[in-house]
């Protein structure tokens, strides 16, 4: 199996014993969650925060093949009741992703899909999180399309839902997650000038020194991972249909000449 340098860092939603209709893929049955991080317990992994990552980034942290980071988008309810307890079991740290302005509702951005709504946990839930040693990070106020947003609109996504999580429980809140896995250059800048460290994108691979702080890479974990696949993400950071695309779009070049060069 091949490796990809740098930190792996795992992307989840939620955990549920129903993962859903139309967005099944997004979630995992508490079974499977227990399973994967038993996998990395067995296998020797030692998890990082994302601060550590940044350490690891930064060359201020010496490499190793068997690191991975852990992080949950949208801060859904169940993951009190069906993740919380599997990572103390196994003393695993992690970074969950809260969408400032609909704590303590469901998730509304998904509901043109059609699948039932998704509690997400309140401020007393997530205050919980943070005093049992779990990290708290930003993943916008309202979780919209964050390109789509002019950039006043943009800012107050960003920048607004930081001080709200901040004022709210009296913590520092350093990493972001944009939303949807959307970026572009106005979204990367208002990250960095609003007092983040890092933040995370949908980018594949590991988080190797040089990485881009703003951009972390990460790899989501879907329901139909099986142990072979999850393992694949953990060693490589992609699926395996995207590595397999990444590496012909590498060698392709080497076997197929472009034009010949003409004068002109």
């Amino acid at each position: 199996m091949p490796d990809t340098a740098g930190v792996k860092v795992l992307v989840y939603h939620w955990v549920d014993p129903d993962p859903g209709g139309r967005l099944r893929e997004w979630g995992l049955t508490p079974e499977a969650f227990e399973a994967q991080m038993r996998a990395l317990a067995e296998g020797g992994y030692q998890v990082l925060s994302l601060q550590e990552v940044l350490e690891v980034v930064q060359g201020e942290r010496p490499p190793s093949p068997k690191t991975v980071a852990l992080t949950f988008d949208d801060g859904y309810r169940g993951h009190l009741d069906h993740v919380l307890p599997v990572l103390e079991r196994f003393r695993f740290r992690a970074t969950f992703f809260l969408v400032s302005d609909r704590m303590g509702g469901t998730n509304t951005w998904d509901a043109r899909h059609g699948d039932r709504p998704r509690s997400l946990m309140g401020w007393n839930d997530a205050a919980a999180l943070a005093a049992r040693g779990m990290e708290l990070g930003s993943h916008s106020r309202t979780h919209p399309f964050l390109t789509n947003l002019s950039e006043s609109e943009m800012e107050n996504e960003i920048r607004g839902s930081k001080e709200t999580i901040e004022d709210r429980l009296g913590g520092p809140v350093r990493f972001f997650s944009y939303p949807h896995g959307l970026l572009d250059s106005r979204c990367r800048r208002l990250v960095a000038s609003s007092g983040y460290a890092g933040a995370c994108s949908s980018q594949f691979g590991g988080n190797d020194l040089g990485a881009d702080l703003f951009q972390l890479r990460r790899s989501q974990i879907t329901y139909y991972d099986t142990a072979w696949s999850f393992t694949f993400k953990v060693r490589t950071g992609f699926s395996i249909r995207e590595w397999t695309r990444t590496r012909v779009a590498e060698l392709l070049p080497r076997f197929v000449p472009g034009p010949r060069g003409v004068a002109s």
